[in-house]
């Protein structure tokens, strides 16, 4: 039987997946920013739809090439609403998000490399952001809430032994394509900390503009709305006594309960 990956091995794992993320993700809506300066252009669904299938496709492609090693959370978010509801080691979880943050800011770096920085600021570094004056910190943490409420859920489903195998990175790429058209137009549907954060940092680092006073809404805002997610799903998949399970997925003993996941299976969140 081969080794486990090693601690090492995980959590680079899980910096390059994230830094994959926040340089094709962010950076598509940085490049759309860059475009649309030089064609006047004004934003419209076509746009958010070309970043959202942009976030999809590198959500996919990194869950598939690290889920096996880390378990491709690429979102602190998901690591946390893992650990919250037992399904992932306390021990792992200062590592994880350490790497994730990493991984993010050196993926939101690359994004000034290749567009250039005065163009790249310009567009606004792939940082999501509300419109304060016309909504309150509470209303945009909610929806960064409910976003990120759907992801964990859709995961903690996709990763649960008893769902058809093999389809995990596309039912995540896929659910994050459906959220980011909707909360969009609204709070920039950051739906992980450690995307926005990386964005963040760079924004401010090479002479943006960014609002600090918008980071804890979006952090706290996606940490609980994951964490209820997580609460969410596995609430209502356990296995009852009396109830026959039915599903597309193989059937469990109705004595039995679901077992917690592994870390190394693709639990990815990668969030917009």
């Amino acid at each position: 039987m081969a080794a486990p990956p090693s601690t090492p091995q995980k959590l680079l794992a899980e910096a390059i997946g994230t830094a994959f993320l926040v340089y094709v993700g962010a950076g598509s809506a940085a490049a759309t920013g860059v475009i649309a300066a030089g064609t006047k252009v004004p934003f419209s669904m076509a746009q958010l739809g070309i970043i959202s299938f942009a976030f999809m496709l590198v959500i996919v492609g990194a869950v598939y090439a690290i889920g096996h090693i880390s378990g491709g959370h690429i979102n602190p978010a998901v690591t946390l609403s893992l650990a919250v509801t037992g399904k992932f080691p306390w021990r792992e979880v200062p590592g994880y998000i350490g790497a994730q943050v990493v991984g993010a800011v050196t993926g939101a770096a690359a994004i000034f490399l290749t567009l250039g920085r005065a163009t790249a600021v310009a567009a606004g570094g792939g940082v999501t952001s509300y419109h304060a004056a016309t909504m309150g910190w509470g209303r945009a943490g909610l929806i960064e809430a409910i976003g990120t409420f759907m992801l964990v859920f859709v995961i903690f489903g996709v990763i649960d032994h008893r769902a058809v195998p093999g389809w995990a990175p596309m039912a995540i790429g896929s659910v994050v394509f459906a959220i980011i058209i909707i909360l969009g137009p609204a709070t920039g549907a950051a739906i992980n900390p450690a995307r926005y954060l990386g964005a963040v940092f760079m924004q401010d680092a090479f002479g943006g503009t960014v609002s600090w006073a918008q980071v804890p809404v979006y952090v706290i805002g996606e940490v609980i709305g994951g964490v209820l997610g997580g609460f969410a799903y596995v609430g209502i998949a356990r296995v009852r006594k009396d109830a026959a399970l039915t599903s597309l997925a193989p059937e469990v003993a109705a004595d039995q309960d679901v077992p917690p996941v592994p870390a190394q299976q693709p639990v990815s969140g990668a969030a917009s």
